[in-house]
């Protein structure tokens, strides 16, 4: 028979997990509050100062670049980025003519967030096509990069007609799990635990510089004024409240019913799309990319060297070359797309 652990082993062993929970309850409860000592800032209009237009009942801001008369491009960011991460290519596509409009998708940037707390991918899209309605865009080309592509997606499958041309950068479109993860959510659903753990995780700033470097192959191009431009929205009040929400609701959420989870839609989508890809994308690998090019039609994938999850900021002046050049092509539905584009495909 096996000897019965001594009292004393058994008691330190027992001390030893409390202490462990104690150090990890009290980092816990230091990051909440350094979260709600730095949240301060109302979302929308009445707090950062910047361009603001009301958009299905919200206080959307964006940011713009290039004149209105040209062909408007519709830029929808990932997680935890905002409109003026997207600066690099706006500016290039400006300087050609390109309007360029890019708003902050709640929870993340300056925007004003639901009441209702609801980030489905349904309510994105409703909040992309509210946008554009806002700003009068009947037509338009439309991008989206990693989990912001879900939106994209859902919008341009919800009014196929609105959409001169897609982009889809590294996207995070999760249709090998539509369904995600009912326990994780589960967690950052509840409210004071939730805040906790995403103050502690996804918007400390302690985090930033470490998360950017995962999506991004070289090392080099985080720098202290990149990690400082990340970290700009996260003065808003409930920020890290939000994001909780939005990690159960969104992140982590059953999206087995949207528009963008069902390969039906994906095969009668008519406008052309491209996919932009890094080669060394460690969060959405190649793999996937290839997989979502076969489902669409008329989809062609571009790849790219030496870049990991985030081609914007990694290859700015090669993504915009390649937008600007799609975009540039689309004088109709049944225009093929340039050679110079055409060489860049994988």
């Amino acid at each position: 028979m096996p000897k019965a652990i001594p009292s004393r082993l058994r008691r330190f062993a027992g001390l030893s997990a409390a202490t462990i929970l104690v150090v990890i309850g009290a980092a816990l409860a230091w990051h909440s509050l350094a979260a709600f000592l730095r949240e301060t800032v109302e979302p929308g209009r009445h707090g950062h100062q910047g361009t603001y237009v009301e958009a299905a009942g919200l206080d959307m801001h964006y940011k713009s670049w290039g004149p209105s008369t040209g062909t408007p491009i519709l830029l929808i960011h990932g997680t935890l980025a905002w409109s003026d991460t997207w600066y690099e290519i706006a500016d290039r596509l400006a300087k050609r003519g390109f309007y360029v409009i890019a708003p902050d998708l709640p929870p993340f940037g300056f925007s004003e967030r639901p009441g209702n707390g609801d980030y489905s991918r349904t309510a994105q899209a409703g909040l992309v096509l509210g946008f554009a309605d806002a700003l009068g865009l009947k037509t338009f080309v439309l991008a989206g990069h990693s989990f912001g592509a879900g939106a994209t997606l859902e919008a341009a499958f919800t009014a196929p007609d609105r959409i001169e041309g897609l982009l889809l950068l590294d996207a995070a479109l999760g249709l090998d799990n539509p369904g995600g993860s009912s326990m994780i959510a589960g967690l950052f659903d509840a409210p004071v635990l939730g805040r906790a753990l995403t103050a502690s995780t996804f918007t400390n700033p302690l985090m930033t510089s470490k998360g950017l470097r995962d999506f991004i192959y070289d090392d080099r191009i985080v720098d202290a004024r990149r990690i400082a431009l990340y970290q700009q929205p996260f003065v808003l009040t409930n920020t890290s409240s939000e994001t909780a929400k939005w990690l159960a609701r969104a992140l982590y959420a059953d999206e087995s019913r949207s528009l963008a989870a069902d390969p039906a839609n994906f095969a009668k989508f008519d406008p052309p799309v491209v996919l932009v890809w890094g080669r060394q994308d460690s969060v959405t690998p190649l793999a996937q990319g290839e997989h979502i090019r076969s489902l669409l039609p008329r989809a062609t994938l571009v790849v790219l060297d030496h870049v990991n999850h985030i081609p914007h900021v990694e290859k700015p002046e090669e993504v915009a070359d390649i937008m600007a050049e799609f975009a540039g092509s689309l004088g109709g539905r049944e225009t093929p797309l340039p050679q110079a584009l055409l060489r860049r495909t994988h």
